[in-house]
């Protein structure tokens, strides 16, 4: 994209702006006013110094490229406007703009024929002072064409398109329209974290008129104010609400998300002394810096604020804690015991030696015959108590000020003490800056289309999808499924087949793909609820099956078969023979036996169970006829529970998704992580699977896909396994 900067008034700030006009649509009535008002807030927006790309009456294909270019020039912007001027609607919980070619016919049809407002927030958000959002599209009842006021609803009736919105109120709407939520009005409310502002034309759930005259009422009042020379933002927008509600006296601007206390200006800025945004910074880093006993955070502290007042008691604090972290190491290394190991970890986890206490502890556990005083306690010396917190008990310090906010940032974003970073997250969320608090609906989101769609737009296939080619839509979608716009547009290319968009946004939402950052209607309130019990759902889900679940099912039905069978085949047998040997055979049976994740533990519960029961019960017998018994009764039992416990394989699970190739038969394998869990995974996809081996796949309680990999002939390895496994030589894909 090639912006146009007025040379003349440029300055050290990078400016641009986005100005589109929606008005020659194709399929409902035109709009007389969005072209002269976008026209007018462009030439606007250029004597104020920004660089502008004015486009009008664009079409999906067109409106896509054009945010793809802004959205990269604005990730070294300091300020950025889109100025926005068309039909707009409420769908299904989202607000959307439409492109001049849309063709909507159920509420479905908007996932593919219109522009989500999230997609013009996330670029918003990557400038650094101020993203600006300005949308003179809040419009009604999108299903219906009973609008008798010239207005930029969108309004449904084709056959009156281009006759004119006066036409269109008279006529009714086609039979063909199927209405949804007919009293739903205007657009949704957004919440936005970070220096962006989103300005509504008419308050949400509300509508605006497009105007008699030239402009719009908005943005006529837009423009006689935003030129203002030293006139705050926040001022203008004041400005504009009233001259709105003094002209029409029903329609009520609203301005969404909130600034920091740094005034900003469109024209004439104010200067802000650095000296007072690092006085700010100082004392507020200072409320988080300390709470904690990391020793790195706190060398930060004094490393950024060399003039702080705190700066002797911080390194008084720093030479306490190396002190006793220095001692309790000393003391750890010479017991050298799980309880000591144990102990260094509990009482300095932020320590450098915390990995090679991880390992060493790891090394111990795992050795045969380990003393059972090593799960005992040990004293170690404690971190010091800190001496300042009593004397700095002050109300924590809080600041608007958005330099401020960041140079605290710089001392705590590295932080390991999760505490302090968590808690600062919550009180300054950022997407920007990834400050994403738990409960955050921006966190929900594991993918971000926005990102995504900057990321693949130099993609061939990807472009010559939204070009209108279907068989590219199909190719692009194999490489990149979460981009869920791909899907939909294929369901536009093919005409909107019937099921083809249902099943498409069925199955992106449960994926959560589909869950709204921003907008805060009451349905994607109970929307994002909803996602939020599932993500934790599937989390405990996965956590279960690659934890201890597996192993303490498969040991107690190995122990209890291997138990009977001993004790009733076997009434003499030699004990320590007979322990070897059903140790070997129901080892090797349950290895065998049990799929993946589960073969190594079933392997040392069997062994485990097997030796104990033939040494318990076996006295003078022969050791071949307790090895028998106890190998056949390992090996049916450990089959018999891990064929009961399914591996889940659903892709919503997964992520950090790498193909790896495919087998003989056909089936693709894939390196993954588990939403949740660390561990990296060699495995398949279950939506893959199902064509081909459908009784492979199953669906379990949580409505997520699960694979019986003992009927594709497969095991489900760790990745340290899957490349153990191949550089040993192994040719097999299994």
């Amino acid at each position: 994209m090639m912006f146009i900067a007025n040379t003349g008034l440029a300055t050290a700030e990078e400016k641009i702006a986005l100005v589109v006009g929606n008005s020659a649509y194709l399929k409902v009535p035109p709009l007389p006013n969005p072209v002269n008002d976008a026209a007018d807030m462009a030439a606007s927006l250029q004597r104020l110094g920004f660089a502008v790309k004015h486009v009008d009456n664009l079409d999906y294909r067109e409106f896509r490229r054009a945010l793809i270019d802004f959205g990269n020039a604005a990730k070294t912007a300091d300020k950025a406007v889109i100025f926005y001027a068309g039909h707009g609607v409420e769908i299904d919980g989202k607000n959307w703009l439409i492109p001049v070619d849309a063709e909507i016919k159920s509420e479905l049809d908007v996932y593919a024929e219109a522009i989500n407002l999230e997609t013009l927030i996330d670029i918003s958000v990557m400038p650094k002072l101020i993203g600006l959002v300005i949308l003179d599209a809040c419009r009604n009842d999108p299903f219906t064409a009973s609008n008798a006021a010239a207005s930029r609803s969108l309004a449904k009736s084709t056959k009156d398109a281009g006759k004119g919105s006066k036409s269109a109120a008279k006529k009714p709407a086609a039979a063909t329209m199927i209405p949804v939520e007919p009293a739903a009005r205007g657009l949704v409310p957004v919440e936005i974290n970070d220096n962006v502002l989103v300005a509504f034309a008419a308050a949400a759930g509300t509508t605006a008129n497009d105007g008699t005259g030239r402009n719009s009422p908005y943005s006529g009042s837009l423009l006689r104010h935003v030129e203002t020379p030293g006139l705050e933002i926040n001022y203008v927008f004041r400005n504009v609400h009233d001259d709105v509600v003094r002209e029409t006296r029903t329609q009520e601007p609203a301005v969404y998300g909130t600034l920091s206390s740094e005034e900003i200006y469109l024209k004439g800025d104010a200067a802000v002394a650095a000296a007072n945004a690092e006085a700010e910074a100082e004392r507020v880093a200072w409320t988080f810096v300390r709470s904690t006993s990391e020793i790195a955070t706190l060398r930060r502290f004094a490393q950024q604020f060399p003039a702080s007042t705190h700066v002797a008691e911080v390194n008084d604090r720093v030479a306490q804690l190396e002190g006793a972290e220095k001692f309790a190491w000393t003391i750890v290394q010479k017991q050298n015991s799980v309880a000591a190991y144990r102990a260094f970890l509990d009482l300095y986890p932020y320590s450098d030696n915390v990995e090679s206490a991880r390992v060493t502890l790891a090394s111990l556990e795992a050795q045969p015959g380990r003393k059972k005083s090593d799960a005992g306690g040990v004293d170690l010396p404690k971190p010091p108590a800190s001496t300042y917190q009593l004397a700095a008990a002050s109300p924590e310090a809080t600041t608007k000020d958005q330099d401020s906010v960041e140079k605290v940032w710089d001392v705590l974003k590295d932080s390991r003490d999760k505490n302090v970073v968590g808690s600062f997250a919550q009180k300054y969320p950022s997407q920007r800056h990834n400050r994403i608090p738990g409960n955050s609906d921006v966190g929900l989101r594991r993918v971000n289309s926005t990102e995504l769609m900057l990321r693949t737009a130099q993609d061939n296939e990807v472009n010559l999808c939204f070009s209108g080619d279907a068989s590219s839509c199909v190719a692009a979608t194999g490489k990149y499924p979460d981009l869920v716009q791909l899907r939909f547009q294929l369901c536009r290319l093919k005409g909107h087949p019937k099921g083809c968009m249902q099943d498409a946004v069925d199955d992106a939402r449960k994926r959560g793909l589909l869950v709204s950052a921003y907008t805060k209607s009451e349905k994607e309130k109970a929307r994002n609820r909803e996602y939020r019990q599932t993500v934790a759902r599937v989390q405990q889900n996965v956590s279960n099956v690659v934890s201890n679940v597996v192993s303490t099912t498969v040991g107690n039905v190995v122990n209890q078969a291997v138990s009977n069978a001993v004790s009733s085949a076997v009434s003499q047998a030699a004990s320590s023979a007979a322990s070897a040997a059903a140790s070997r055979a129901a080892a090797a049976a349950a290895s065998s036996a049990a799929s993946g994740a589960a073969s190594r533990a079933a392997s040392n519960a069997a062994s485990r169970a097997a030796a104990t029961a033939a040494s318990n019960a076996a006295s003078n017998a022969a050791s071949k006829a307790a090895s028998s018994a106890a190998s056949r009764a390992a090996g049916s039992a450990a089959s018999n529970a891990a064929s009961n416990i399914r591996i889940p394989s659903d892709i919503g699970l997964k992520q950090d998704i790498h193909r790896l190739g495919v087998t003989e038969h056909g089936i693709e394998l894939y390196r993954y992580r588990y939403i949740g869990d660390d561990t990296v995974y060699v495995g398949v996809m279950a939506q893959q699977v199902a064509p081909r081996v459908p009784a492979a796949v199953s669906q379990g309680d949580d409505g997520y896909l699960q694979v019986d990999y003992s009927l594709l002939g497969l095991d489900f390895l760790t990745w340290r396994d899957w490349t153990l496994r191949h550089s040993a030589g192994t040719e097999d894909t299994r």
